[in-house]
């Protein structure tokens, strides 16, 4: 059962905690200590961004791509700061990096299987760290790529059936314990904290719908120069491929940035977890203007 200061703390799971509390533990209580896990899960996630963006369209293309995520405001602001978001971001970031190499038309059956059961486990982390948007935006990312791709058979490539025993197997203990020792943990948890907070008002949170334009558009600096060619670097298409990564990069970015911009509860925070992927198609457009010169 979280507490804040003695009292029950509903809002989010316990992953982080338990991470910071280990830190503690380990290193004493500290105020490097209490930011060490956001410190890390953001240079994690800039070694992600750097490893996949690599693997799938090119070393100088990973090398950017890092370089882009690592420079970014946002992602610098966040990384130090004791948030939920750096931690929730590169968790779903890592898992759509995965989804993404397990894809590859090139990737074995082995291999596959290794990177999308990854993927899973790192969706789990996520619900662990912020909620339920550790799986529906991921979901909803997968749908709506098989639309614009009209490829139905996506969506049983990424095995959800296995994926989702995955998931609970690593994210249904808390739950389930939690519930049963606070009643009252399922209903707020649930219906305040995701649906009211989505849905209403009752945060005091709302802002408007363009609230996050300026955000990003000040959070991607100094790369803000390239932002526009590298989402147009994502509507193109691989000749010859059936997944189609840099696709999937841009369906992720815009879905998560409209998802947020829609609801009813706004922190500039929100929409880090599409920098990752901005970075990618930034080091893919940046990566094919070096090699045309």
């Amino acid at each position: 059962t979280p507490r804040l200061n003695g009292l029950k703390y509903f809002e989010k799971p316990a992953l982080q905690y338990w991470a910071t509390a280990t830190a503690f533990t380990v290193f004493g209580e500290h105020h490097w200590t209490a930011r060490l896990w956001p410190a890390l899960t953001g240079f994690l996630g800039i070694l992600a961004t750097a490893f996949a963006t690599a693997r799938l369209f090119g070393l100088q293309a990973g090398l950017i791509a890092g370089a882009v995520l690592a420079g970014s405001v946002l992602w610098n602001v966040i990384g130090h700061v004791n948030t939920l978001d750096m931690g929730v971001s590169f968790f779903l970031a890592a898992a759509v990096f995965a989804l993404c190499l397990g894809q590859r038309d090139d990737a074995d059956s082995a291999k596959s299987r290794r990177w999308r059961d990854g993927a899973w486990v790192l969706l789990a982390l996520a619900v662990l760290s912020k909620g339920l948007i550790g799986l529906v935006l991921p979901a909803a990312t997968v749908v709506a790529y098989a639309l614009w791709e009209r490829d139905w058979g996506f969506i049983l490539r990424i095995r959800p059936f296995r994926g989702l025993l995955i998931l609970l197997a690593i994210t249904a203990p808390w739950f389930i314990a939690v519930s049963l020792a606070n009643p009252e943990f399922a209903n707020f948890f649930f219906i305040h904290e995701h649906f009211e907070r989505f849905l209403t008002k009752a945060h005091g949170r709302y802002q408007p719908m363009w609230y996050f334009i300026p955000i990003l558009l000040i959070g991607m600096l100094p790369w803000l120069g390239s932002l526009v060619q590298g989402i147009a670097a994502g509507f193109r298409r691989d000749a010859g491929r059936r997944f189609q990564p840099r696709r999937f990069l841009l369906v992720w970015a815009v879905l998560v940035f409209v998802f947020f911009s829609v609801s009813s509860s706004k922190l500039a925070s929100y929409i880090l977890p599409i920098f990752p992927a901005l970075a990618a198609l930034i080091g893919i457009h940046l990566a094919g203007h070096a090699a045309s010169r």
